[in-house]
């Protein structure tokens, strides 16, 4: 008994060092999202901050139950949903962040979609036919509710993985491949494991207080994707901004740029924002991004800090 304790504390003591290098990977990602404004690294800001804060409701269950005597059932049933709703936010953020950076198009209605469907998932599990606390006994009661929400997030999941590694090769030469490359790999392991787990959480009708489930296997390519991610912006360096009279002809010409679209280019090499560019050239943000988005398309980048490099290139 006391060595189980003692394997529980132990493993309590590495999920909240792997929390440790979770926090600094978000902090120093969260940085250069500032700094570059970039909408593609605040999106994968929110995708690596809700897989933290899965691991974090996590350990604090298997904390919470093991030290704490005033941990009551009602406490641990909120605990339980709050973890389920982590749980959903990261496929949900990591469709969202997938569908932008490979530009595919409708993205915003496809991520609009997935994020209506897990509020409906979410809502089941909190439903009567969803999962029901006896305080009493000291068991959640788990029904269809809860079944068809588990499918509903396991397919959502093979849909995000198949974004992902279906549209690779539209990424492939460029500075985020290994970044998104290293998370699909590190989500591939979380869908293993949530897959696994699977057969015997369908089956099973009621959870007790208490059981919070075994070691999560899934933590420690987070832990390694988390060393990756660190190393990875410590030594980002995006291209720094050209000065406007240097966009030279033969890029103009190369790839069919018109003169608002010039005009549109020598703004982000100012490093002005979407916002900032509508107002100084008098149009609509929604006409800014349009250009944008033709931009990208004709000369071959997926971000603005790609279309500096290529920029740069053509001098």
């Amino acid at each position: 008994m006391i060595a189980a304790i003692l394997m529980e504390d132990l493993q309590i003591a590495y999920y909240f060092g792997v929390i440790m290098i979770g926090f600094a990977a978000v902090a120093i990602s969260g940085f250069w999202a500032f700094k570059t404004r970039e909408v593609d690294l605040w999106n994968f800001c929110f995708v690596y901050t809700a897989f933290t804060f899965v691991l974090i409701v996590s350990v604090l269950k298997k904390y919470l139950s093991l030290n704490v005597e005033e941990y009551s059932p009602s406490n641990w049933y909120a605990v339980s949903g709050v973890y389920y709703i982590f749980n959903c936010s990261v496929v949900a953020a990591l469709i969202h962040f997938l569908l932008g950076a490979y530009k595919i198009a409708h993205r915003r209605l496809i991520s609009s979609i997935v994020l209506l469907t897990m509020l409906i998932s979410i809502g089941l599990i909190y439903s009567p036919i969803g999962a029901v606390l006896d305080e009493d006994s000291k068991i959640i009661h788990l029904g269809a509710g809860f079944i068809a929400a588990s499918i509903w997030y396991l397919l959502t999941f093979t849909f995000a993985l198949a974004v992902g590694f279906v549209s690779l090769r539209h990424i492939w030469n460029t500075d985020r491949r290994n970044l998104i490359l290293g998370l699909l790999i590190f989500a591939l392991f979380g869908y293993g494991e949530s897959l696994f787990n699977a057969p015997g959480g369908l089956r099973i009708h009621t959870a007790s207080f208490g059981e919070e489930g075994v070691f999560l296997y899934s933590s420690i390519p987070y832990l390694l994707y988390g060393i990756f991610v660190i190393h990875y912006f410590l030594n980002f360096s995006p291209p720094t901004p050209i000065i406007a009279d240097t966009l030279s002809e033969s890029f103009l010409s190369a790839y069919g740029i018109t003169d608002r679209e010039r005009e549109i280019i020598e703004k982000v090499i100012e490093g002005k924002s979407n916002a900032i560019i509508a107002s100084e050239l008098i149009i609509s943000l929604a006409t800014v991004k349009t250009h944008l988005h033709n931009i990208y398309s004709k000369t071959g980048v997926k971000s603005r800090f790609d279309l500096l490099a290529k920029v740069r290139s053509a001098k």
